[in-house]
């Protein structure tokens, strides 16, 4: 029997069946499994906000603490992203300390503002009761001449400090230009061989200064424990003036010696010669005239105290630059009980004392009391010449 070929346009296998040997087209067969579709997984804590959540971690959407009607503070979510987490939030409560929303500020709570921010120099910004308004009381402003804020001092107001209470001995304080602190560049301290505050000299610093600038011919100038000149380089010379012969104790007496000068030089100081029973004010006086008899002109006067003792007791006055042809009284007054020593022979009359020739005795014995018009109402003769000492350098 003849065969019949396959035909090979047919789509599939023919395959006989070995059971009933009939033939069974199966097509194209595809051996592969689609997958289960289960669509997308919700997981909380992704920081991805998907399915029925509401927020995931930091993911709020546009939800603030005040879109969530508080007035600041940090919103959060929940746990479990199904809802908003406001235990962060705040709500402004005016008087519980803390500047929240609306408040500027609340009690010691001032947010980020303070004195400078304000518009000043130091001190602390403090709240007003309303939580609305910020409290300046307590700023300072420096360069309004008012000491207020933290300002230790500020321009002329200087809370009663001064170089001495900053532990200098001369000079003037200031207050530093951002007035936190003072400036004592003007103060003086004695003995630190720097030349300070209101010091002449210090130690071997003695400036440019030299014998001829204070009025002397020449020498060699020098400085005193005290940081003052010391003149005694400058060719000064000391003038004994009379001799203890006679004595007169009293209170309330002025005693003095009248010179006409016959030169010009300086009168660097002089001394008295008393006893003093107990410690006591001497004033020390030098007068200056055209010619004796006046008019008197005081150009010194001290006060110092002295004694109890038998001493020669120095004025301790300024430099007096003396003129030739003028006259000068040189004398101390006391309120207290003291007694003077004088000559009364007139063996000093004419005698040079430096300053000029002796000329007459001054006195008072209702001495008044140190006063810068106080000029002495009495005079004596030739032969009344008071103990003195006359230091004094041409």
């Amino acid at each position: 029997m003849p065969t019949t070929a396959a035909d090979p346009s047919t789509s599939g296998d023919t395959t006989a069946d070995p059971d009933t040997g009939s033939s069974t087209d199966t097509g194209t067969v595809d051996e592969t499994t689609a997958a289960e579709s289960t669509g997308p997984t919700m997981e909380c804590g992704n920081e991805v906000v998907e399915g029925d959540e509401v927020c995931d971690g930091t993911m709020l959407g546009d939800e603030t603490c005040l879109t969530q009607g508080f007035d600041d503070g940090e919103l959060a979510c929940a746990a479990d992203c199904s809802g908003y987490d406001t235990r962060g939030c705040l709500t402004a409560v005016c008087g519980d300390g803390v500047a929240v929303g609306r408040e500027l500020c609340d009690g010691a709570d001032t947010a980020d503002a303070t004195c400078r921010s304000e518009g000043f120099d130091s001190g602390t910004l403090a709240c007003q009761a309303d939580c609305a308004t910020y409290d300046t009381s307590a700023c300072g402003l420096c360069g309004n001449n008012q000491v207020d804020g933290a300002e230790p001092c500020d321009g002329v107001w200087l809370q009663g400090q001064d170089c001495f209470t900053q532990g200098f001995d001369s000079g003037t304080i200031a207050c530093s230009v951002d007035c936190q602190s003072y400036d004592t560049s003007g103060c003086g301290l004695c003995g630190n061989d720097i030349l300070d505050g209101t010091e002449v000299c210090d130690g071997p610093d003695t400036g440019a200064a030299t014998c001829m600038d204070l009025g002397f011919a020449g020498g060699m100038i020098a400085c005193a424990p005290g940081c003052e000149f010391d003149v005694y380089g400058c060719g000064v010379v000391q003038y004994d003036v009379s001799a203890p012969v006679v004595s007169g104790g009293g209170s309330n007496r002025f005693r003095a010696n009248g010179y006409a000068a016959d030169s010009s030089g300086v009168l660097v100081d002089f001394d008295v010669y008393l006893n003093l029973p107990a410690a006591c004010d001497l004033d020390f006086y030098v007068y200056q005239a055209p010619m004796y008899g006046g008019p008197y002109t005081q150009v010194a006067r001290t006060t110092v105290n002295y004694g109890p003792g038998l001493d020669y007791y120095g004025a301790g006055i300024p430099l007096v630059p003396v003129t030739a042809g003028m006259y000068y009284v040189l004398g101390a007054g006391w309120n207290c009980s003291a007694t003077p020593y004088w000559t009364s022979d007139g063996s000093y009359a004419g005698t040079d004392a430096g300053i000029g020739l002796f000329n007459v005795s001054h006195w008072d014995n209702g001495y008044p009391g140190p006063g810068d018009g106080y000029v002495p109402p009495n005079v004596g003769g030739l032969n009344t010449v008071y103990v003195q000492r006359v230091y004094f350098g041409d």
